[in-house]
């Protein structure tokens, strides 16, 4: 190599020597790093770990012959003397980074074995990236599921503790959440120890602490209600019956509308409504029974069960009559476009021809018979409508009876669905 050659060739290696010490010295301080060279790990995590701490033991010992090398060669840089050109060249360009041989080989214990591995700086310098890489990958791994596993574990742990201090509160047998200790318990060990044995294809999959945190939400909701029940039983009580007279009053108010929908339309037909209110007034009482017994977890669930019910009850009676009075609504939106469709005939001096006389009969005595057939009588309207634009020589497509883009006039259920 030329003096020229030689300083390129040097200089880089010390830069290639120097990144190398600053990666090792970086690992050394990762906090990802020293978590797991302290934790106790098990499963794939301890196996996937121990390849990598293998990986951070060679690329030390290959650290350690190269920058042996690089320090030499800096030395006879320095020094000069004689024709140092052909050491320099054999130590940055040549086989001169001597490995130690492997732990427990026959040459370490003393016995024959192999020489002593050799390899150029280039080599070395490969070696060492790659053991860099394969153990950082480790590491990086573990610490993206450490990252979203420990909040969530620490979450539940959270949870956890409020159910006992609940729990004691409301006199509850300490083994009664023994099922969710224990696998809250097993959770936690999977995360600390081996938290590789929740990953898959880089995502970390949380839905086993997903779906013990929805027991303990509901058990930690059971036991608040039960809480709330010891202390405030008789205002719990009243402000269910109170809830459930407002269910009486949304049914009630339901079931007459039926009656006068079912007087006046015979299709569609109007739907039952049902009446939830007795068995949710015998659940009240039944609620009795359980404070005799001191029985506060019982009526914390039973409570949050029947808040629902109640919900749900009243929701779907105003439901049912939201879609009652849809019904009366469509009926007068008919009759409505009858009138207004007779007027335009009595303008165009149609209003006494043979066939509209026909067709308005029909569709008023559909819309004014009692019941009512909503889907005849959008027909009926329908084709009286057709037959003015017809022999008004006028046509108004948008303006249809039916509802829905490109419904037929004959394919309408009256616009209200059962």
């Amino acid at each position: 190599m030329s003096w020229e050659g030689v300083d390129h060739a040097l200089n880089r290696v010390c830069g290639e020597a120097d990144d190398i010490s600053f990666r090792l010295a970086s690992l050394d301080r990762h906090v990802g790093y020293r978590l797991l060279r302290d934790a106790e790990l098990d499963g794939g995590t301890r196996h996937r770990w121990e390849g990598a701490q293998a990986h951070v033991h060679r690329l030390r010992k290959v650290y350690d012959a190269f920058r042996a090398v690089v320090d030499r060669a800096l030395g006879i840089r320095e020094n000069g003397g004689g024709d140092p050109l052909p050491d320099l060249t054999f130590l940055l360009t040549d086989e001169s980074v001597v490995l130690p041989p492997a732990e427990g080989s026959p040459h370490e214990r003393g016995l024959p074995g192999p020489d002593t591995e050799r390899i150029t700086p280039a080599e070395a310098v490969a070696r060492m990236t790659a053991d860099y890489e394969a153990a950082t990958e480790v590491v990086s791994a573990v610490e993206t599921a450490w990252d979203t596993l420990h909040p969530r574990l620490g979450e539940l742990e959270t949870m956890w503790q409020e159910i006992g201090t609940l729990s004691d509160m409301v006199e509850l047998d300490p083994e009664e959440h023994e099922g969710l200790r224990e696998q809250l318990v097993r959770e936690g060990e999977t995360v600390r120890r081996d938290p590789l044995r929740l990953v898959t294809d880089t995502r970390v999959d949380t839905s086993s602490l997903d779906r013990l945190r929805d027991l303990l939400d509901q058990s930690r909701g059971e036991l608040r209600d039960a809480l709330r029940m010891r202390d405030s039983y008789t205002e719990n009580i009243q402000r269910l019956v109170s809830a459930v007279d407002d269910v009486e009053q949304a049914v009630g108010r339901a079931r007459d509308l039926r009656t006068r929908v079912v007087a006046k339309i015979s299709s569609p037909s109007a739907a039952d409504v049902p009446d939830p209110v007795p068995g949710l007034r015998a659940a009240v009482v039944e609620m009795d029974a359980l404070r005799a017994q001191g029985d506060w977890r019982g009526l914390g669930a039973r409570l949050g069960r029947l808040q629902r019910s109640i919900h749900q009850a009243g929701d779907d009676a105003r439901e049912r009559e939201r879609s009652l009075s849809g019904l009366l609504r469509r009926r007068a939106e008919l009759r409505g476009r009858l009138d207004a469709f007779r007027a335009r005939a009595v303008r165009l001096g149609l209003a006494e021809h043979t066939r509209l006389s026909g067709l308005h009969r029909q569709a008023h005595w559909e819309l004014w018979n009692a019941p009512c057939d909503l889907r005849a009588a959008t027909v009926a309207l329908s084709a009286y409508q057709r037959t003015i634009q017809e022999l008004s020589g006028t046509g108004h497509p948008g303006n249809r009876t039916t509802p829905g883009n490109g419904a037929s006039d004959g394919e309408t259920d009256g616009g209200v669905s059962r």
